[in-house]
């Protein structure tokens, strides 16, 4: 199954313990979606043209999913939806706020070990933080 990440399952290191059969197979851009924390890692659509959400493709067995699954809180804190043919999850929650330091920099890890331009991941993170600033 064709699974893509856009948190902390970036993180190979991570994503080798949670699912030792996955596969990493390389990292894409989607237009039309953005990366948000609502303390976790989440995305969501946008009408800004210019927004392009950074992710790494992996290749997932029924085993990994099941991992995947209860990692994620699924059914009751992620959903699962199809982009561009791939499986990903979608928090069912709304609001913002910043991830844990040790969170955030798992996922910076994860961009890491997939060449992904990290400018999207630290604008999600200060546009957070502004808001919690503000509020």
């Amino acid at each position: 199954m064709l699974y893509f990440a856009y948190g902390s399952n970036l993180n190979k290191q991570q994503m080798s313990i949670r699912c030792p059969k996955a596969k990493a197979l390389g990292a894409a851009y989607i237009v039309g979606w953005r990366l948000v924390f609502r303390g976790v890692a989440d995305i969501e659509r946008t009408n800004d043209p210019s927004a392009m959400l950074p992710v790494g493709f992996w290749d997932i067995t029924d085993e990994c999913l099941q991992a995947l699954d209860h990692y994620e809180g699924y059914p009751r804190l992620y959903r699962k939806v199809e982009i561009n043919g791939a499986m990903t999850y979608v928090m069912n929650a709304s609001g913002y706020s910043p991830p844990s330091k040790f969170y955030f920099d798992g996922i910076w890890r994860g961009y890491s070990d997939f060449g992904l331009d990290q400018t999207e991941l630290w604008h999600a993170k200060d546009w957070v933080d502004e808001l919690e600033l503000a509020g």
